[in-house]
């Protein structure tokens, strides 16, 4: 059975009514909360900034290395979830099936509109966005950029690659690392990430 997008954007769209008084939502393992991407675009593009031209690949590491953590713990947490085993896993064929799972709950959280374009087992993973809230910001607020600046998209991208072909968790984050070769900032139509195995 193939994985079923709009059931578990449905899933989550449901469970979303349910959030305590500071607006954090109990779902999927993990505890979401309503978050201005507004806010961190300016938190993520100012910190770049702050550090200057001459650190700008230096800031856009530190970026991406923080989101994939983040991504690692968060997807790791999703996967061992109820709603997970009660949702998703009835839908898996094939251990490969669980990035198009992930991509469909980052959806449904609303980091954009992920569509996996090519899955090598164990090697590669091209993830796209036609809209990426990172890049639809910069562009906003900054004009046109000379880089990607989907650094939280990246670090996710990375994160599903290693919690299916990395070392068993916690021990397999950062085993593979995403590199932006378009991005809608920079002017192209489409943001796109490809995973390989991190350089030994």
């Amino acid at each position: 059975m193939a994985i079923d997008g709009s059931k578990i954007i449905h899933a989550v769209m449901e469970g979303s009514r349910i959030r305590e008084s500071k607006g954090i939502i109990p779902l999927f393992g993990v505890y979401l909360s309503l978050f201005s991407v507004h806010y961190y675009n300016r938190l993520s593009f100012g910190f770049e900034r702050e550090l200057g031209p001459a650190r700008r690949a230096e800031a856009a590491a530190l970026l991406v290395k923080a989101a994939q953590e983040c991504g690692y713990a968060t997807f790791h947490g999703v996967r061992n979830s109820w709603e997970w085993g009660e949702i998703v896993e009835p839908m898996i064929d094939r251990k490969e099936d669980q990035i198009m799972g992930f991509a469909a709950v980052a959806v449904a959280f609303g980091w954009g509109d992920l569509k996996v374009r090519e899955l090598i087992p164990g090697q590669v993973l091209r993830i796209q966005a036609n809209d990426s809230y990172e890049a639809r910001g910069y562009a906003t607020d900054y004009g046109i950029a000379e880089s990607g600046k989907c650094y939280m998209l990246s670090g996710v991208a990375g994160a599903f690659m290693d919690l299916l072909y990395g070392e068993d968790y916690p021990d397999g984050c950062f085993t593979f690392q995403a590199k932006e070769s378009r991005c809608r900032a920079k002017g192209d139509s489409y943001c796109e990430f490809t995973v390989q195995r991190t350089p030994a």
